[in-house]
């Protein structure tokens, strides 16, 4: 064992601790060109799609410094409880206030690389905290623990880095806890994971109790039986979970409302499929403990990232077949260890430790809790002298090295190639330079170590290069493929997309009302390398739009337009393209700006709703049918105007083609108009991003061919036009002949004039952005129509007051929001109330109660049992 560091090096060790991680996280950015230390940003993956949209509405409300709890800016409308709660509740957050919109990813590369920085000084202070030792090695545990396989594959969903820099401070404060009966530090880390980030909250709570239960093993005395020492552990056990139940306590006024919030999201439903009983990953799964075993391309579907570098895990083997490690830590960290293990591969266990649902990408999120213990392990086998078995450590290295090997040729042999969005299979293809460069390491890395000695510092510092270099390599080679944007482009592109949009909404027609803008902004989305649909784009630029992807996506708005033909590639996804002109006017969406290279068209539509407006009482009843999209808006239109008559027309089908040439399908399909108005194409449940579409020679814009299904506008036809569409696919289409429909525009038309009278008149629209949660306006009843039908989703977190006094709201439309009204002219007022925040605050403050007591409580006992040993003369 090394000797403690010397008084007048500690200072010089405790420098290097804050100095390396800094200097290694700067070079990697720098390496990689990352802003601000390059031209780089990092809005790749979820970065652009949701955090830096979500980060722009954080900023505007810190700016204002006012919190709504409800954004019209998310789709046609949703809760913000469950956004703040999932994505936003970092302190380090804040830091978004300092900069502009078209610099935020800049603050957002900034975040990232703190966070890192902060996960390696978190676990270097754990391991010279846990062993009271501090040297050069330490200080790798933490640089090995911030830069690990889950950190170099995850980074860019930063919110869950918050949990990975308080795990190693709730870990000391849960040993504190069971060692010292001090519970402060572990109530105070394990609240702020929570705090912070929910949803690993949940995945630490779990690993909490495992490593409890490895504490207990550890401190089981030979010779005493399991259950004999758990009984005499009653006392600990109390301890452990009373200040767990308090933590979860404290956290309640965060968790109980979002709890309610997430009930209204399509994740509150089990599927049976993915607690079957098989493993999640395959043997090839080795590959991952070797540096470069995941890229970008793989992150949705990949095996676990165990990666800690080959120094610590060529220890941590050695760590189970030392004689220098007694068998009681041995079967402890065994139990350990091979619980997180198991709870990746098991696919039950998988699916219950990821809050009971399978991760939709980025699977194995609990990954990084293997690297933690694999590290804690590993230094607390150098500081035994581990590293003078040199017979041992090369064994343990050839283990590895075989172990990889298995992963390699498995996945060389049975692994096939993952196709774009079919994700089947759980390993890449993978590089074999790549193998031989880790074979390289790990024979570098094993000398290295046998060679380690007390007296040579330089051997240390080789070492810790070695090290170094991989992780860095590790990092590099996960970020390779990833389509980095240019920092310079995205500032000119934001600013040119900002003042155009500005541009309409300034415009007289569209003040004082709320209406909808759908923005095809092709200028700003070819700044990103991948196809880029801008599903939050409305929070960034600040217009009501349709689309929104998000964990906490309202299960009604995804249902609602998804069945009206929005694209919709998950329960997480609603895309604006597969409008009709029914949903333009349900939805207000007025305009739709198409801002190209050179040119900006605005198209306004004259016949759109408001927010609301009065239907017939046949919309309560509404149900929308599968998959059946005609049906479902011709039936809108009947619930809306009471009447029988039929709006939406098939065509006749006049010519039908289709082959096969060179491995794409070719459909011709003839159709001859039996109305007059706007027709679309539908091809259920299939994903359109393989289908090119002609209309009469015209290919359409490529937008259409993206990730869901979506109606596909093939023009304003007249009755009897015949109009020829072309379809081009890499897989066979099903029901082709049956797509098509046509809507009487005229009857459309002379249906909605009888609302036009009848809409929500909204007062003070332009603040509505500011405060979505609380909104006033007017609205006069009909005899006929007198059930309001609102055009956002319905949600238990609203109440209403008409006329001054309470008013029950409903669901109408199969999800949206209404009531029932009598005839005459209404005053109006919605307020969102965020549900079980007084519940949850409650809670809290009981929570608090309860500590102090218990604290209280402890240091009278403290008193009293010191008096009982040492009482007074």
């Amino acid at each position: 064992m090394l000797t403690k560091t010397p008084s007048k090096h500690h200072v010089k060790y405790k420098l290097t601790a804050i100095l390396l991680p800094i200097l290694v996280m700067t070079l990697l950015f720098m390496i990689i060109g990352i802003a601000p230390f390059g031209s780089k940003n990092l809005l790749i993956s979820d970065l652009s799609t949701q955090y830096l949209q979500f980060f722009a509405e954080l900023r505007r409300q810190l700016l204002h410094l006012s919190f709504s709890s409800y954004s019209f800016l998310i789709s046609i409308g949703d809760s913000l409880v469950p956004v703040y709660a999932y994505y936003l509740l970092s302190p380090l957050n804040l830091i978004v206030v300092f900069f502009d919109p078209a610099h935020l990813p800049i603050a957002i590369d900034l975040i990232i690389w703190l966070k890192i920085i902060l996960c390696s000084w978190s676990m270097t202070w754990f391991l010279s905290h846990k062993y009271g030792q501090f040297d050069l090695m330490t200080i790798c545990g933490g640089l090995a623990y911030g830069l690990c396989g889950f950190v170099s594959m995850y980074f860019y969903d930063l919110m869950w880095l918050d949990a990975l820099i308080l795990l190693p401070i709730m870990v000391a404060g849960l040993e504190k806890l069971v060692g010292q009966c001090k519970p402060w530090l572990y109530v105070f880390g394990l609240t702020a994971i929570i705090l912070t980030n929910y949803y690993m909250g949940y995945i630490i709570c779990v690993f909490s109790l495992g490593y409890f239960v490895y504490l207990l093993i550890k401190a089981q005395p030979a010779g005493v039986a399991l259950m004999h020492h758990i009984k005499d552990r009653r006392g600990q056990i109390g301890r452990f979970l009373w200040y767990s139940l308090l933590s979860g306590m404290l956290s309640a006024i965060v968790l109980v409302p979002t709890a309610i919030s997430m009930m209204s999201t399509g994740k509150k439903e089990l599927h049976l499929r993915n607690f079957a009983l098989k493993g999640a990953f395959g043997p090839s799964f080795t590959v991952n403990l070797g540096f470069g075993g995941n890229d970008f391309t793989g992150r949705l579907v990949h095996n676990p990232s165990m990666f800690t570098g080959s120094l610590f895990i060529i220890l941590g083997i050695a760590y189970f077949f030392s004689k220098r490690i007694s068998s009681r830590n041995k079967q402890a960290t065994a139990y350990l260890l091979g619980g997180i293990f198991l709870g990746m591969w098991l696919l039950p266990l998988n699916t219950a430790w990821h809050l009971f649902q399978r991760p939709a990408g980025f699977p194995f999120r609990m990954v990084f809790l293997f690297s933690f213990v694999l590290i804690m392990i590993a230094y607390e086998g150098y500081l035994k002298k581990i590293f003078e078995e040199t017979k041992l450590i090369l064994i343990s290295t050839g283990a590895l090295g075989i172990a990889i090997s298995i992963g390699y040729l498995w996945a060389n042999l049975f692994s096939e190639k993952m196709t774009p969005f079919k994700f089947t299979t759980p390993q890449l293809f993978v590089n074999n330079f790549i193998y031989v460069l880790v074979l390289g390491f790990l024979v570098v890395t094993a000398i290295a170590i046998i060679t380690l000695t007390d007296r040579q510092l330089s051997s240390r510092v080789i070492l810790s290069g070695i090290l170094i270099f991989e992780l860095m390599l590790n990092f590099f080679v996960a970020t390779r493929d990833a389509p980095f944007v240019n920092q310079h482009q995205f500032e000119k592109r934001y600013y040119q997309s900002e003042q155009a949009i500005r541009r309409v909404q300034r415009l007289k027609f569209t003040q004082n009302k709320f209406y909808r803008l759908l923005v095809m902004d092709h200028p700003y989305r070819d700044i990103y390398q991948i196809p880029y649909s801008g599903y939050n784009d409305s929070l960034l630029f600040e217009n009501h739009g349709i689309s929104s992807y998000s964990s906490t996506l309202n299960s009604h708005t995804q249902h609602v337009l998804a069945n009206l033909g929005f694209s919709s590639r998950n329960i997480r996804r609603i895309d604006m393209l597969g409008g009709s002109v029914v949903t333009n006017y349900l939805f207000g969406i007025k305009y739709n700006y198409i801002i190209g290279q050179h040119s900006q068209e605005l198209i306004i539509r004259p016949n759109t709703a408001q927010l609301g407006f009065m239907a017939n009482q046949r919309i309560q009843t509404l149900r929308y049918q599968p998959n059946q999209i005609f049906k479902n808006l011709n039936a809108l239109v009947q619930a809306e105007s009471g009447t029988r008559q039929q709006y939406l027309y098939r065509p006749k089908v006049t010519g039908y083609q289709q082959s096969l040439v060179k491995g794409v399908y070719h459909y011709r399909l003839q159709l001859r108009a039996t109305t007059s108005g706007p027709h679309y194409l539908y091809i259920p449940k299939v994903r359109l991003y393989h289908v090119a579409f002609w209309v009469n020679g015209a290919k359409l814009s490529n937008t259409y061919s993206g990730l869901g299904t979506e109606m596909i506008p093939i023009g304003n036809l007249q009755k009897g036009q015949l109009t020829t569409v072309r379809l081009h696919a890499t897989k066979r289409l099903k029901a082709m002949p049956q797509i098509a429909a046509g809507v009487d525009l005229k009857k459309f038309t002379a249906a909605t004039a009888q609302f036009k009278h009848h809409q929500f008149d909204l007062q003070d629209a332009r603040n509505i952005n500011r405060h979505g949660g609380h909104f006033r306006g007017t609205v006069t009843v009909s005899r006929r129509n007198r059930t309001l039908l609102m055009s956002f989703p319905y949600d238990q977190g609203w109440t209403l007051h008409v006329d001054g006094h309470p008013h029950k709201l409903i669901k109408v439309a199969d999800g949206l929001i209404g009531a029932k009204l009598t005839p005459g002219k209404h005053r109006l007022a919605f307020n969102y109330h965020i549900r079980g925040l007084a519940l949850g605050a409650l809670i809290s403050c009981l929570a608090v109660v309860l500590l102090i007591g218990s604290g209280i409580c402890q240091k009278k006992r403290s008193v009293f049992v010191k008096h009982l040993h040492y009482p007074s003369k």
